[in-house]
Order: structure tokens, then sequence, then C-alpha cells
């Protein structure tokens, strides 16, 4: 009977789980920032160091993580950062484009003035920080910024949980798509105009735009697979 669960097995330690919380958002940040690269060796023993905590909290992120794709278990060689392959690229960004169309469209019909003045905002931050020719690090950081607000602005949550987790798994790909030539000021101008459109109240066009965008970061993600081969 419910009544003969002991009410103390029950109870979580908050402070853990605030630890846990945070050690997850942690590790997951150093991901998608680049200070843990795709491809590299997760060493539990170096992941409590760096963190400071203890390898029970350190596995029970790397199991998260695992579940959200951005770590992979390689036999016999324990996790690693998530590579993804062109194949897996390619898959991800078909995906990617359909659904962030519609987040477009979705943000345009439902966002509010303050979320529509924010994305207008991030989007100049961007435009500086490319006149300004900042670090890749820094360039990221607020694309991350702008899917952010976009995501959330849809008003969608089921549309905002696929979004998020696709979006976490792209940023392993969208240095390799930056670092083509030409491409941070092709990026820009997509961003622009997509922005252009949902602030004119065009859902349509900022839904076809968005495909573009992403069909674009696609073909230059693509590109440095091939020419990660041909330098092999």
């Amino acid at each position: 009977m419910m009544d003969d669960i002991p009410q103390q097995n029950l109870l979580l330690k908050r402070d853990d789980v605030t630890l846990s919380g945070r050690l997850l958002s942690s590790m997951r940040d150093a991901i998608l920032d680049g200070v843990l690269e795709p491809g590299q060796h997760l060493s539990e023993r170096a992941l409590c160091d760096m963190f400071g905590v203890s390898r029970s909290l350190v596995r029970e992120a790397i199991k998260a993580l695992a579940a959200e794709d951005l770590i992979t278990h390689v036999p016999h060689k324990g996790p690693m950062v998530t590579r993804l392959d062109r194949k897996s690229a390619q898959d991800l960004y078909r995906v990617r484009g359909a659904v962030e169309g519609l987040a477009c469209a979705e943000f345009t019909a439902n966002a509010t003035p303050e979320e529509f003045y924010e994305l207008e905002a991030i989007t100049a931050r961007m435009a500086e920080l490319v006149a300004e020719g900042a670090p890749e690090q820094a360039l990221v950081a607020a694309k991350n910024d702008f899917y952010r607000c976009l995501f959330a602005g849809a008003q969608n949550q089921p549309l905002e949980k696929i979004l998020n987790q696709l979006n976490n798994r792209v940023v392993l790909l969208r240095r390799r798509s930056l670092s083509q030539e030409g491409r941070l000021p092709k990026m820009l101008s997509e961003i622009q105009d997509i922005v252009a459109a949902i602030m004119r109240r065009d859902a349509k066009a900022a839904r076809r735009l968005a495909e573009v965008h992403v069909a674009s970061a696609a073909r230059a993600a693509d590109q440095s697979f091939l020419d990660m081969n041909t330098n092999t």
C-alpha cells in the first residue's frame, strides 16, 4: 500500500540535486562552447578535477549527455564527445531545415513585442561581432542566443524541445560550416533576411528564408567534410 512506503526514502537531497544539475549544465556548455572538442576522450578522473565533483556525479552527467547525443560511448575506449560523420550531418540538417522554418513562422505569429526586440538586438550584436572580427567562440555563442530567443518566442513547447536537442547537435557542426571561406558574411546576411521577414510579420517568407539558411549551412558543413577527406 502507498501508506507503507517510508517517507524518508522519497526525499531528495536538495544540495546533491542542485550540484548535479549545475554539473550537467556546465559539461553541456563545455561541449557546446568547444572547450571539450568533438572526438575528445572524456576521462572521468580528468572531469572530476575539472569540475571539482565526485566520480558518481560525473558518471551521471555523462549518461545524461549521452542521451542528448552529445557524448558517445566507444567500445574499449569509453566516452567521448560526439563526432558526427558526413551522413549524420546531412540527415541532421534535413530535419533541422523543416523544423527551423516552422519555428520562424511560429515566432512571427506568437512572439511578444519584447521577444521581437530581443531577436533584433541579438542580430545586431552578431553583425557587430562579424564586423569586429570577433573570435569564433563569441559568434557561436551569439548564434546560440539567437536560437534560444527564436525557439522560446515560438511558444510551442514540443517544437522548442525538439529544436533545442537538434541545435545542441548542430553546434557540433557549426564551427565546420563557419570555417568555410566566405561563409561568415553569408550566414549573417541570411539571418538578417530572416529577421527582416519576421519583423514585418511575414511568416511565409520567414519560413522560406530559414529553410534557405539551413540548406546553405548544410552545404558549407558538407564541403568541410569533403575538404577534410581531401587533406587526409
